[in-house]
């Protein structure tokens, strides 16, 4: 047995502690021994019934606002105690007879107005379909945090038909201040059921709108979809994650370009701006998919996804988890599962918010604590705990 003097007792004494503190919230880096540690006695209800595809952010101001499905249209609630308690829903945009509203992304603007979209969704009718009715990606703005709504703009157009529609829009502001909106497009592939994600720009705030759409990522003969942007902190890269089936069953994948890239090539399947998000990486049979993508303040970048992992092979029936990556988006690992979602329910379309104190906001639409409705709860990176 090896003998220890005087310094290494010390060390060993300083190192002691400091192991026992394994889940103290503390600034730590992605690493192998990173983790998320969720407070169960922060989960909250956010609407009070019903609800779907719920995004968050925190505004200038400290406040949290909420957009999500409701009611077949589009509403915002916020709150003003950090998630406690959420104020009475306003109506973003409402249903019109043969067409729902549905999955909403908002973002602050850098002269803090709000900026919205959405995604007009028609369905049959007495089981006839309008052929007048079009999916299409729409935005609309606030100045005054949320109260109200206005300068609505429609800017695509896809089929009328559900396989050649158009989904999932998600916007970033460049620091010139251009916007860019990407969404997943079918409506280009009325003979197959390929999908690309796409991309407008806006360089007035959402006023006005390229007139044709971009080609960001393809993968030919698959379903490239749901694109999350983000712009890395300290670097000129731009990402997002997408749920990409080029390998079989839906996965998380991480798209990238630079500024000076700026998406001049659509990202294919072998292109190394493309890679594949989670390590290790998961089953084939498992279903991972609706993937959103946040940063937090020291670089760590954290990815969700709604997985069937250790669950039936049950799409209808996956949970929220959130992987941890590096700064530059990529190496995701240790993934946690924010939510107690029981094998027979569901925990689907979630994302995540990351507050000013890098405190960690998941949310989900679940039945898990009675009838469906949207739920959230707090986490923060911690060392996980050592053997």
């Amino acid at each position: 047995m090896m003998k220890m003097g005087i310094t290494e007792i010390w060390l060993a004494g300083m190192l002691i502690p400091l192991m026992a503190c394994g889940q103290e919230k503390m600034p730590v880096k992605a690493t192998d021994l990173i983790d998320i540690a969720w407070d169960q006695s922060t989960l909250k209800q956010v609407s009070a019934r019903g609800g779907n595809y719920a995004r968050a952010i925190q505004l200038s101001n400290g406040h949290l606002l909420c957009v999500y499905e409701g009611d077949g249209g589009i509403q915002s609630t916020v709150s003003i105690n950090l998630g406690e308690t959420w104020l009475a829903p306003v109506k973003v945009a409402s249903s019109v007879p043969g067409v729902n509203m549905a999955v909403p992304d908002i973002l602050e603007l850098k002269d803090h107005s709000l900026l919205i979209s959405y995604n007009p969704r028609p369905h049959k009718v007495n089981g006839v379909a309008d052929t007048t009715k079009r999916f299409a990606i729409i935005t609309k703005k606030s100045y005054d945090e949320g109260k109200t709504w206005t300068d609505e703009r429609l800017i695509y157009q896809a089929g009328y038909r559900f396989e050649d529609g158009c989904w999932e829009p998600s916007q970033l502001q460049l620091p010139s201040g251009e916007i860019q909106l990407f969404f997943s497009d079918e409506g280009l592939f009325t003979q197959s059921n390929e999908q690309n994600i796409s991309l407008f720009r806006s360089y007035d705030g959402g006023l006005s709108w390229t007139k044709k759409p971009e080609v960001a990522a393809f993968t030919p003969g698959h379903r490239d979809g749901m694109p999350v942007p983000v712009l890395l902190k300290g670097t000129s890269e731009i990402v997002f994650s997408i749920e990409d089936n080029g390998g079989g069953q839906f996965k998380p994948s991480i798209i990238c370009n630079t500024i000076a890239q700026n998406w001049q090539k659509a990202v294919g399947p072998g292109d190394a701006e493309r890679t594949y998000a989670l390590i290790p990486r998961l089953p084939q049979t498992v279903y991972a998919g609706a993937p959103y993508l946040r940063q937090l303040h020291g670089g760590q970048t954290i990815l969700s996804y709604q997985s069937t992992q250790n669950r039936d092979n049950n799409g209808n029936l996956a949970c929220m988890q959130v992987a941890v990556g590096d700064d530059h988006a990529k190496n995701f690992k240790n993934v946690s599962t924010p939510f107690n979602v029981p094998l027979n329910k569901h925990g689907l379309w979630n994302s995540l918010c990351v507050l000013s104190d890098d405190t960690i906001i998941a949310l989900t639409s679940t039945d898990a604590y009675g009838s469906n409705a949207i739920w959230m709860i707090k986490g923060h990176l911690v060392n996980k705990k050592l053997n």
